[in-house]
């Protein structure tokens, strides 16, 4: 027999107390016994087999608990490749229209595409402007993440301000420490980042094995950003809030983040940018599924745990039968 945990069988040395306890309330019950001249073998009994039973439930608990195993059993063992967190800049600039629809269309467009053509992997989302958010924990549901993706096309996400490094931050918050699978972060942005350090993120990301992908969106000539529609307190006319401003793509920033984590660039504006994408992916990849069975010892806590309610039962009968053998009044 092994444990799964055996530190917890250390929890026996509660039975010491427990024995000392009900050998103090023994004599006690001895002494009122004596004093209502009740029969005192037949009670004393009943005392000692409740007290047995409700000792052996503790001890039946802390094996179960302990991780009991023996035996052997047939488990299919699974190999998953990578998992893969989107990471979605969704600044005001990426609502310009230097490509089309426009950058963040083309983005989910990209997107899209990838997740139907990768297949059978876990993907989670994030998205930032200010922030970043995770979404989208790591899923094997495809819809979840296409609902997700249309979700960045309604325009109510995009805001001013862009920090990436708080989005590669959150995009890492997704993979799970105890995984075996390879970690990538496909992060589809123009580059531009107001505050924060992308490349002081994209070495956290390193450090915890996740490497980033750069899809960047855009040209290097730029464009308009739609201003953001206020009204004038004056006029009360819909104005523009601050005078245009020209966004363009920083290649430089993303290849170099790409790079430093050990991951690639990506031109989303080029026709084949899903399928360049998709098929880096895949070469991290190359089995995803069901890898071997494997022959491991049984776990037999349900046993332990059935018999501890059996005990606990009978200590319980046992209390009963005891007052009923008690004379009345």
């Amino acid at each position: 027999m092994t444990f799964d945990a055996p530190i917890v069988l250390a929890g026996f040395i509660i039975l010491v107390p427990f024995a000392i306890l009900e050998a103090i309330h023994c004599h006690k019950r001895g002494k009122t016994l004596k004093l209502l001249n009740l029969p005192r073998k037949e009670h004393k009994t009943r005392f000692a087999l409740s007290a047995v039973f409700f000792a052996l439930f503790l001890c039946c608990v802390i094996i179960a608990l302990a991780g009991p195993r023996w035996g052997s059993r047939s488990v299919v063992e699974y190999k998953r490749g990578v998992d893969v967190a989107f990471a979605f800049d969704v600044s005001r600039s990426m609502d310009v229209a230097d490509v089309e629809p426009s950058r963040l269309g083309r983005a989910v467009s990209v997107a899209r595409e990838t997740v139907a053509l990768v297949g059978n992997a876990r993907i989670g989302a994030a998205f930032g402007k200010g922030r970043g958010v995770l979404a989208l924990p790591l899923t094997w549901d495809v819809n979840a993440v296409l609902i997700f993706l249309d979700s960045l096309l309604t325009g109510v996400q995009t805001g001013t301000g862009t920090n990436l490094e708080s989005l590669i931050d959150a995009s890492s918050r997704a993979f799970l420490p105890s995984s075996p699978a390879k970690r990538l972060i496909a992060l589809f942005s123009d580059g531009e980042s107001l505050s924060g350090s992308l490349q002081a993120a994209v070495d956290r990301a390193r450090l915890e094995g996740v490497s980033v992908v750069a899809v960047g969106f855009g040209t290097e000539e730029g464009g308009v950003v739609p201003p953001k529609i206020i009204l004038d307190r004056e006029t009360g006319e819909p104005v523009a809030e601050r005078e245009p401003v020209v966004s363009a793509r920083d290649t430089d920033a993303l290849r170099n983040a790409a790079q430093r984590s050990g991951g690639v660039f990506i031109d989303g504006n080029a026709p084949d940018a899903a399928h360049t994408l998709a098929n880096y992916i895949k070469s991290l990849a190359p089995q995803t599924g069901v890898s071997s069975y494997k022959i491991e010892a049984a776990p037999r806590w349900r046993v332990f745990m059935l018999a501890a309610l059996a005990f606990l039962l009978l200590s319980k009968l046992a209390e009963k039968k005891r007052r009923r053998s008690a004379p009345p009044g």
